[in-house]
């Protein structure tokens, strides 16, 4: 029996639950790219059954086989925003499990590999980082990535003179005050005050 061939039948016909019995049975063959490949299906077959702790473990093992992947097999930046967007659907999945704290170390590392260039083409991912990160209550994370986000935001906002892109900037540096705040970095409150400040008296 091709485990492979009846598990891709099996999702192909919605059967969530007889394609992940199969699945399970090819985590450890086949090449690296390979075994990427079957923990996303193993998530996506528990995310249609409702199991979101397993689709969240799935998609950490995802992540982390993207980073164990060589130059030869995927350049490193490909890799690690690959890796990065596993990271956040496994934070995403493990809301409330006890096992999130100890992703979302993992996560936060790959976010700083990511975002070791500037935030520049990664506003959605520095977004939901400020987000998630506020809602775990460590503030001063979530400061950094909300204003080096909002920066790029704002540059881009000032170039195109999109009025929404403006409005969510605005926002995104408000976040930032408040969570710099809460982290005890006034000067980088102080900063993200006077550049709402300065983007609220643009016409």
């Amino acid at each position: 029996m091709s485990h492979l061939v009846e598990a891709i039948d099996a999702e192909a016909r919605g059967d969530f639950a007889s394609a992940r019995k199969h699945y399970e049975r090819l985590t450890e063959s086949g090449s690296a790219m390979d075994r990427v490949g079957i923990y996303q299906a193993l998530a996506r077959c528990d995310e249609k059954l409702g199991r979101l702790k397993e689709a969240g473990a799935s998609r950490r093992a995802a992540g982390r086989a993207y980073l164990t992947l060589k130059d030869d097999e995927m350049p490193r930046d490909e890799r690690q925003y690959l890796a990065l967007i596993e990271y956040r659907n496994a934070v995403q999945d493990l809301v409330g499990d006890a096992s999130l704290a100890d992703v979302a170390k993992e996560y936060a590392a790959v976010l700083k590999d990511n975002f070791s260039a500037g935030a520049e083409g990664l506003t959605h991912e520095g977004l939901f980082a400020g987000a998630f990160f506020r809602s775990l209550g460590d503030h001063l994370t979530a400061a950094k990535y909300l204003f080096d986000t909002a920066e790029a935001m704002s540059e881009q906002a000032s170039s195109t003179g999109d009025a929404d892109l403006r409005e969510a900037t605005i926002l995104t540096y408000e976040r930032a005050m408040d969570s710099a705040t809460k982290a005890g970095r006034a000067d980088v409150a102080r900063v993200a005050q006077m550049r709402a400040f300065d983007l609220k008296q643009m016409k």
